[in-house]
């Protein structure tokens, strides 16, 4: 079992409801993994079919990979290619799905090694490996390498505002130089993400590979409001060719939001306040529903996601009576 994919710092949902309560997809996963780390691998398989079952028998590649290690240890091998063969056709929720890591790990992992000498494993590594040619080949090596400069200046200075205020605090000295600095760099940096785009159009991940595929995309997340409002509708046709990831469009759809002055529905955006140097959750939409939504775009819980990202602990209960007082304060006033 691993955690195949890099997370970057960093399916467009109908109308839903459904109460927290109802909605397990993450409890079961976390219980799955908690069996699986426990080398109780049959419970481990079971429980990640009930995840992927509450979730309209979808769910993330991560989260298809581990069911098949959990599969394999139990010695179950149909289930083992099963799940395997989802994430070579494709058949789970569009994330960071890179078929180069994919194979290399499928190669390496210890967890497969009792499934090696069945016949299905070679027919199944040799798909895995096509994936991995096809998508080599058609990488824009040019492109990609151009990108990667634009990227890494996107969050060289992120990254080290990030580790100043995990040890300082919020509004620590020197925090508003450095975003003044943050702020220039992303005005060059949109200028040129224009360029590209009006030259070779939006540059999916088959294009350019994944990690620049989410520079690209963080440009964007950190343009001012216009320009992703503007950018929204290429994104919406990219996602319909592939080129975008559904989280990534989630992501975007909250930050205009909360510009706007308006709920956001998937948990993302978060506000920091100077005064109590913490970040407060901006109000959710519907916040029975928020995990349900997150899981959709093959984001993590938003218990985890406030946690990790932030150390902000996540009580639905609590964050109810808070919701009045936040409402008030971010959102614009109706009629």
């Amino acid at each position: 079992m691993k955690n195949l994919f890099l997370t970057f710092f960093f399916i467009i949902i109908s109308t839903y409801h459904m109460s927290a309560q109802q909605f397990k997809y993450f409890d079961y996963i976390d219980k799955a993994l908690k069996f699986y780390h426990e080398k109780n691998y049959q419970e481990a398989g079971k429980t990640f079919e009930l995840a992927f079952g509450s979730l309209h028998g979808k769910s993330t590649q991560n989260n298809l990979y581990n069911s098949a290690c959990s599969w394999s240890l139990a010695g179950n091998n149909d289930k083992t290619f099963l799940y395997l063969q989802k994430i070579i056709d494709g058949d789970m929720i569009d994330g960071w799905n890179d078929p180069i890591e994919f194979y290399q790990l499928l190669n390496k992992d210890s967890d497969f090694n009792n499934i090696k000498t069945d016949p299905r494993w070679k027919i199944l590594t040799n798909g895995a490996k096509r994936n991995q040619e096809s998508f080599q080949k058609n990488i824009r090596k040019d492109l990609a390498e151009r990108i990667k400069i634009l990227g890494k200046s996107d969050q060289e200075k992120r990254l080290q505002l990030d580790s100043l205020r995990k040890v300082k605090g919020l509004g620590f000295s020197g925090e508003k130089e450095l975003l003044a600095i943050i702020n220039r760099q992303d005005s060059i940096n949109l200028i040129e993400l224009d360029n590209i785009i009006k030259e070779f159009g939006w540059l999916g991940p088959k294009d350019i590979g994944y990690k620049n595929n989410q520079y690209l995309f963080l440009i964007v997340q950190h343009a001012d409001l216009i320009t992703q409002k503007k950018y929204m509708p290429l994104f919406k046709k990219a996602k319909k060719n592939g080129k975008i990831l559904p989280k990534d469009i989630a992501y975007l759809e909250d930050r205009i939001n909360m510009r706007e002055e308006k709920p956001q529905q998937y948990g993302s955006q978060v506000y920091p306040d100077v005064a109590t140097k913490k970040f407060i959750l901006f109000p959710l939409k519907n916040v029975d529903s928020v995990d349900y939504y997150r899981a959709s775009v093959g984001l993590e819980s938003l218990s985890s996601y406030l946690k990790s990202s932030f150390n902000i602990g996540w009580d639905p209960t609590v964050y109810k009576k808070e919701l009045p007082v936040l409402q008030a304060k971010f959102l614009k006033k109706t009629e």
